[in-house]
């Protein structure tokens, strides 16, 4: 990719937020983390992983390795939302 040239991807089903919102406006709510305090919450685990991959690929920042040169970046990611969620109550179940 040329340098300065953006590209937007994004994961999921393209339009489907619109499609939803436009015919089922109800089934979509937006909520704080907290309104789920207390509650379990099953993440895709891997899902997650190739999500942070992704940003970190697409940020162009250099990716966080172990001293074997293994990429990282995506464990601290995923060890940083998990900590989020438990600092605002949630339980995180990952599903693998």
């Amino acid at each position: 990719m040329a340098e300065g040239a953006e590209r937007e991807e994004h994961m999921g089903i393209k339009g489907l937020t619109k499609l939803l919102a436009d015919n089922a406006p109800k089934a979509m709510k937006e909520q704080k983390l907290e309104s789920y305090f207390g509650r379990n919450i099953t993440i895709d685990a891997s899902m997650s992983i190739y999500q942070f991959l992704i940003v970190v690929d697409h940020m162009g920042t250099e990716m966080l390795t172990n001293e074997a040169g293994e990429v990282t970046s995506h464990l601290q990611g995923m060890f940083t939302r998990t900590i989020r969620l438990l600092k605002a109550g949630l339980k995180p179940v990952l599903q693998i």
